[in-house]
């Protein structure tokens, strides 16, 4: 087990403790899904919530950061993460997340206890969180197990396609905006960290999602995606109060995982090369690293203690900066400049109500911008606001934005499969048999 494995492990673990206090919680199914008599679908539900925490924080997390130079790998085996140099053990908690303890099981077994008692909005809240977890993976790791990856009797599952993956997703976020307006039966209340059971704050973040996963594929696939995801967003979340985030305290087992992270693991991560010098006068760069007193952030800097670093800090998972800056760069795709414009300035009003800072200056900028500084503007402002989200990973295989200097050897084009499950399942290949790239990022920048 490596170095890193550690503090993984056993935040989940902690994360998995989180609300015991306030709710009647036990650990969610872990690998039988014959055996859930004894959990309601609402325990369910708090252990997939927290699940889906965890993904969105954990090393996924730290590694699309350091490879895009939001973050450096400043100490230890970050060294050589920062210099593009990984294993299979990296992200094997991740990958295991996606389907266990939360994951795909628990949800099905949700999913099908909330339809069967009637509850579509319930079910419709479930399958969001579904197509998040497995979009998530198939971003990361492209070609995953899906169709039969809950199939009684079945230990090795085929690696579905990524493209048919996403499609799946994206049917499936359909049906859950359909059952959020059909009305049908009780949401989940106050078992719901985030919006209470809101049906329409939940369709907000689908349609995002819907836009983000179209996104996905704007590089392979072009107009097609990027008007799919334009369409989408229109209807996804507006306001930064609808932001889908992490629920976190100042409770010891409730705190967010990059402060624990830094807690343990102080000076193994730290700011990165290429946004710290972007953020140059930047209202928000104190809620991102650390204050030096008085000078500037510099690459020593870690997370600041009173914001992104804070122990009750709540990680946006699905935002309205995001929503904004998607149409913007669809937009600009389809070569409509001032929609484009208005649309990155509609991102930069989010970050604003989020942060209660002025970003007037930077919207006036992008006001005068066309061709490709506009995109380039676009994507900066992107990467900044979606601070320590994998997202950022995601945008760059696709754009080649924001402009960083590669290390030496070129940016992953993935991470390999979680060694557990190649060891399991004969389906995933060894390391070196597996592709170098997804199919929706056919080539390096």
């Amino acid at each position: 087990m490596t170095d890193k494995m550690k503090p993984s492990r056993v935040a989940g673990v902690i994360l998995l403790t989180l609300f015991i206090g306030a709710c009647d919680f036990i650990t969610p199914v872990e690998s039988n899904p014959n055996s859930v008599g004894v959990a309601t679908v609402d325990q369910l539900f708090t252990g997939i919530q927290v699940n889906s925490y965890f993904l969105a924080e954990g090393q996924i997390s730290r590694l699309a950061a350091i490879w895009t130079q939001q973050m450096a790998g400043t100490d230890r085996q970050f060294i050589s993460l920062d210099g593009y140099t990984f294993t299979e053990e990296e992200l094997n908690d991740e990958f295991s997340t996606i389907y266990t303890g939360g994951g795909l099981i628990d949800l099905r077994v949700a999913i099908a206890q909330a339809e069967d008692a009637g509850r579509r909005v319930y079910a419709g809240i479930l399958k969001i969180h579904e197509a998040y977890m497995i979009g998530t993976g198939a971003s990361v790791f492209g070609d995953i197990p899906y169709s039969e990856a809950v199939t009684e009797g079945n230990d090795a599952p085929v690696l579905d396609g990524q493209a048919a993956v996403y499609a799946a997703i994206q049917i499936l976020l359909d049906d859950a905006i359909a059952d959020l307006a059909s009305g049908a039966g009780a949401g989940p209340g106050g078992v719901d960290l985030n919006f209470g059971g809101n049906p329409a704050s939940w369709t907000a973040v689908a349609y995002t999602l819907k836009a983000r996963f179209h996104l996905h594929w704007g590089e392979a696939t072009g107009a097609t995606a990027y008007s799919a995801a334009a369409l989408a967003a229109q209807n996804g979340i507006q306001a930064a109060s609808g932001s889908w985030k992490t629920i976190h305290s100042s409770d010891a087992t409730e705190n967010n995982l990059w402060y624990q992270f830094q807690r343990d693991r102080s000076g193994y991560i730290s700011a990165g090369d290429y946004l710290v010098p972007l953020m140059s006068g930047d209202p928000r760069i104190l809620d991102y690293f650390t204050d030096p007193g008085g000078g500037p952030v510099a690459r020593a800097s870690e997370l600041s203690a009173t914001g992104f670093g804070a122990p009750a800090f709540n990680f946006s998972i699905v935002s309205c900066s995001e929503n904004a800056f998607i149409m913007a760069e669809a937009h600009y795709a389809a070569g409509n400049t001032g929609p484009a414009i208005a649309a990155a300035q509609a991102g930069l009003v989010c970050e604003q109500d989020e942060w209660g800072v002025d970003l007037s200056a930077r919207s006036a900028t992008i006001g005068g911008l066309t061709g490709a500084p506009l995109l380039a503007a676009i994507m900066d402002q992107k990467y900044i606001a979606m601070f320590l989200n994998a997202e950022v990973y995601n945008d760059y295989k696709r754009t080649c934005l924001p402009a960083i200097v590669e290390r030496s050897g070129g940016m992953p084009g993935r991470p390999f499969y979680g060694q557990d499950e190649r060891q399991s399942n004969p389906n995933i290949p060894a390391p070196a048999q597996q592709p170098l790239r997804n199919a929706n990022d056919p080539a390096a920048c």
